[in-house]
């Protein structure tokens, strides 16, 4: 058995201490600390009485007050502090919050992020892309306001910290949890607009759950193989990236008798890559066809939520595989910040949009 698939198995297991000794020589002592950032959303919204569940005053609460509306059990699994982050509306805030987890890393044990479940996906995605640390980033929000019957919010962030303090997620990149259940960032989508169940890895399942005080990993992401390794980060150091030259992407949608108008127009607008949901028209064929020749890169992604394209039967066109499309343009964008060169875009759309262990 290979060292890898070794070290796996210990750190699932819990056979391996997987926080690691302080800094500096001397051992760990108390409590792991646990930053929790908050980005508004439902898990900090308030509605005017207490069985509205749909219609409330989203991001009403600071973070803080939720984690103080969790102590002192909270007390007993972590030593937790709150700041807030940017209420991520643009690509823009995904790059100041993943540089705040990375800063907040520097000195805690793990970061839990809470998040509205609109785009939780493609938030938690782009952490798991970005975060250059190994520590564990846990991703979590609820369907329901803080204060109405069956509130999912407190359950769910009780959860990520206790997942997150227990250190068992080191070098899985970040995770989502989610009414009882840990997802990989890359598989996690959300599958519903109004149930607490909102989020699930539909032809994967998950990573594992929280039971109580029992976190239980059944499996883990790939990279998990390169812990410990220089090639456990991905390539897309946004220390390197300018905040305000991330590349425009953009996911256009396919179905019968589509025109090409809208690629087109996304071209001449200096898109530089779109990711195609579905089998294209053949208007949209003919469009993309032309910008192809300009420039754009184009990704071929399926439109059903699970199952995968393989081959996009089109010259010049990368496959999505199993990738949804949203978690495809994350993905695109991060590539084209990196490299403009076709097979280096190829090669890390290969390992890193589907990442695969290795016998």
């Amino acid at each position: 058995m290979k060292r890898p698939v070794l070290l796996f198995a210990a750190l699932v297991l819990g056979l391996v201490p997987a926080v690691p000794a302080a800094a500096g020589g001397g051992e760990r002592s108390g409590r792991p600390e646990v930053a929790v950032i908050g980005t508004g959303g439902t898990i900090t919204g308030v509605a005017k009485d207490r069985a509205e569940f749909e219609d409330y005053d989203g991001s009403a609460l600071p973070i803080a007050d939720v984690v103080d509306g969790l102590r002192p059990e909270l007390d007993a699994v972590a030593a937790v502090s709150a700041q807030e982050g940017p209420e991520e509306t643009a690509m823009t805030d995904y790059y100041d919050l993943s540089r705040q987890v990375d800063r907040a890393l520097r000195s805690a044990d793990a970061v839990v992020v809470t998040s509205g479940t609109k785009s939780l996906e493609e938030l938690a995605y782009f952490l798991d892309l970005t975060v250059r640390s190994p520590k564990p980033v846990v991703v979590t929000g609820s369907m329901r306001p803080s204060n109405v019957f069956g509130a999912d919010g407190p359950a769910n962030l009780y959860d990520a910290v206790l997942l997150a303090a227990s250190g068992r997620t080191r070098c899985f990149g970040t995770v989502v949890t989610f009414n009882n259940e840990i997802l990989a960032a890359r598989e996690a989508t959300k599958t519903t607009t109004v149930r607490p169940d909102a989020f699930q890895a539909r032809d994967v399942g998950a990573l594992g759950t929280v039971d109580g005080d029992r976190v239980r990993l059944l499996r883990a992401p790939a990279r998990i193989q390169r812990c410990g390794e220089d090639g456990w980060r991905t390539p897309f150091d946004l220390s390197g990236i300018r905040r305000d030259a991330l590349p425009r992407t953009e996911v256009v949608a396919s179905y019968p008798d589509a025109g090409g108008e809208a690629i087109t127009a996304f071209a001449d607008a200096g898109v530089r890559g779109i990711v195609v949901a579905g089998d294209p028209s053949d208007g949209e064929a003919a469009a993309l066809g032309k910008v192809l020749g300009r420039g754009v890169t184009v990704v071929a992604a399926t439109r059903t939520g699970s199952g995968a394209v393989y081959d996009a039967h089109a010259p010049g066109v990368l496959p999505a595989e199993d990738l949804l499309p949203q978690k495809a343009r994350i993905l695109l964008l991060l590539t084209l910040a990196t490299t403009r060169q076709a097979p280096d875009i190829a090669r890390r759309f290969a390992r890193y949009g589907v990442p695969q262990f290795t016998s």
